[in-house]
């Protein structure tokens, strides 16, 4: 139960520290250590290719750069993030799903016209820093000799400001140990944050004693039995943290694939994976914005349930369409859900309120998909030594497709009729708008069964039998033939015999 409880915490505090910035913002752009950043570079990508140039030397032809064109990374002509295959670009966002040091720096966009002409234009530079966030936080005490208590303070992370209270009462912040009077008593709180996160411990603290004499009643047994339990206790800890954070990569490394960013100025269906987050943006400046979010099931602006948000925040007192889901959150004018469920699948309108009452409305299209399981591969051999193969998965709106030692076979069906000599590595992909998976089996020729060689001696013993009935048959009813002339031949011949006599 332990184990369950710290990797909620540690996925909780994961989605947490994805961040989100835009290329036109004033404030720099900050990361955490390790986890996902997701830069909007463009709304509308069919119009431009681009170019991510990192500023190093300030010098066009030497600072690493890297080629956008189609929302498709150009790995030739992606210096800038080669080898690194967790850096994506999906509807004109730069995702980086594990970000590194290296990230930390100045960066420009230029965009140009897809139809070739040679006007460009340069976005906004953004500023990146990348910091670790906050680890656990630990607070001790130590009372010195004359009965004063010193409260210490410590975390792992960068740029760590911290801030004490005691009781709830604030104390002084800024240094990671404060001095306390001797006759302190009660609960104190060391917060601890930086521009990526923020953790915080209390623990209860007593008056320290005055200065005794301890005596000693420990034995070198006891020592070495507390020093073994020590040992024991480490080792346990140690093993549940290593399959906490093994379990926590697997986890995230299946996840991250299933996060979807869509837009409401966007042609398509935006289409979310049933579990998973779906990041929607609404509106790239959101001071000059209130919002509206309206979910259109009767087509009615009264009754229809809303969701109103102003100055990046949800008005919770004017939000029934996300009631009691603490898991819906706006940042930087998008719209995040951290756990979508099957009734987020609707049409949408948000509508722009400026300042001035003038007004803008934009619709959306989403559909909610559960993902695809693990694919399962079976083979059937019929008793005449043609096989079929079958594919199954979980998942919704399933498209099937077969390849037989790479060649493609017959797409769409869950099933598929082989020749009696196929061999080779047979491999059923399975994919929905959301995700995709694939298994792949060795095949053999279907071999005749023991059953069919059963079956084949008992037909020809049947054969046999029945074969032997006839003749049999055939013989006993001629020798019955012969016996029956035989008798009225004899009865012939007595009754001449009685007719001469009289």
């Amino acid at each position: 139960m332990m184990f369950i409880s710290g990797l909620m915490l540690l996925l909780q505090t994961a989605a947490c520290l994805d961040r989100f910035c835009r290329f036109n913002q004033s404030d720099p752009c900050y990361a955490a250590l390790g986890h996902k950043l997701n830069v909007l570079m463009l709304l509308n990508t069919s119009e431009y290719d681009m170019k991510i140039q990192k500023r190093i030397n300030y010098n066009k032809t030497t600072d690493p750069l890297c080629r956008v064109k189609n929302d498709t990374i150009k790995k030739k002509e992606c210096d800038l993030y080669s080898n690194r295959p967790e850096v994506t670009v999906i509807n004109g966002t730069l995702i980086i799903n594990r970000v590194i040091r290296a990230d930390s720096g100045n960066y420009t966009v230029t965009l140009y016209h897809s139809d070739g002409t040679d006007t460009s234009t340069h976005l906004e530079d953004l500023e990146v820093n990348v910091e670790a966030p906050i680890g656990s936080v630990e607070v001790s005490i130590i009372c010195s000799s004359s009965g004063v208590m010193r409260a210490s303070c410590s975390s792992e992370g960068d740029q760590l400001l911290y801030s004490w209270t005691l009781n709830g009462d604030s104390l002084t912040d800024g240094n990671s140990s404060i001095d306390l009077n001797e006759g302190t008593d009660g609960n104190i709180t060391c917060s601890v944050k930086n521009h990526v996160s923020h953790g915080q411990k209390t623990i209860n603290v007593k008056p320290c004693p005055g200065p005794t004499t301890p005596s000693v009643t420990s034995t070198a047994k006891d020592s070495e039995y507390v020093s073994v339990v020590f040992v024991l206790v480490w080792c346990f800890q140690l093993m549940g943290l290593f399959g906490l954070l093994g379990g926590f990569h697997i986890y995230m490394r299946h996840t991250s694939g299933l996060d979807r960013f869509c837009r409401f100025d966007q042609f398509d269906p935006c289409y979310a994976a049933l579990g998973h987050k779906l990041n929607v943006l609404m509106v790239l400046d959101t001071n000059e914005y209130d919002m509206k979010i309206q979910k259109r099931i009767n087509y009615n602006k009264i009754t229809d349930p809303v969701c109103r948000v102003k100055n990046d925040r949800i008005k919770k007192n004017e939000c029934d369409l996300y009631s009691n889901r603490s898991e819906v959150t706006v940042i930087n004018g998008t719209l995040i859900m951290n756990r979508v469920i099957r009734a987020d699948s609707g049409n949408y309108t948000v509508s722009l309120y400026r300042s001035d009452g003038s007004k803008t409305s934009t619709d959306l299209e989403v559909n909610v998909e559960a993902p695809i399981g693990s694919v399962e591969v079976s083979i059937i051999c019929s008793s005449s030594g043609v096989m079929r193969a079958s594919c199954s998965s979980e998942g919704d709106q399933l498209l099937y497709s077969w390849t037989l030692n790479g060649d493609s076979l017959m797409d769409g069906n869950s099933s598929i009729d082989l020749n009696e000599g196929t061999d080779g590595n047979i491999t059923c992909s399975v994919k929905n708008h959301v995700s995709h998976g694939q298994k792949t089996i060795n095949v053999k020729p279907c071999v005749v069964s023991l059953f069919v060689l059963v079956w084949c001696f008992q037909m020809m013993v049947l054969f046999g039998l029945l074969g032997g009935f006839h003749i049999y048959m055939r013989h006993t009813s001629g020798k019955k033939q012969e016996d029956q002339k035989l008798r009225m031949r004899r009865f012939r011949e007595r009754h001449e015999h009685t007719a001469e006599d009289s």
